[in-house]
């Protein structure tokens, strides 16, 4: 495995495909706190093709992004509302329709900012 410099702003490639096992998946589209009734089109494997899609996507027109402190990145896609979160060797944290879009996105940047993080 190569271990590279996380992108706030390019693309990555995660080595993690997905999240970080099934329970996890699970946990995010039918358990718990549902995301399958933001993507009612989708089906789960769509659902994470679509997170790891998002969250190697380079910021750029309507994607932004940025990365945490602690390598995490954040992409939020301006058009279809999508907020992806994930770890290139953790996987997918999460990706939800986020209620205040953009806003909250922005909020979650000023956040990882203020705590070390880089756009």
């Amino acid at each position: 495995m190569t271990i590279y410099e996380v992108s706030p702003t390019g693309a990555n490639e995660f080595v993690v495909r997905g999240f970080k096992n099934r329970q996890k998946l699970m946990n995010h589209w039918q358990n718990g706190r549902t995301h399958r009734e933001e993507y009612p089109y989708f089906t789960m494997e769509q659902y994470e093709r679509r997170a790891i899609e998002l969250a190697e996507s380079a910021v750029g027109e309507n994607i932004l992004g940025h990365v945490d402190k602690d390598g995490y990145i954040t992409r939020y896609d301006k058009l279809t509302n999508d907020f992806v979160k994930g770890h290139p060797y953790r996987g997918i944290v999460t990706m939800f329709k986020p209620i205040d879009g953009e806003n909250y996105y922005l909020r979650a940047l000023k956040g990882d900012l203020e705590h070390g993080g880089r756009s």
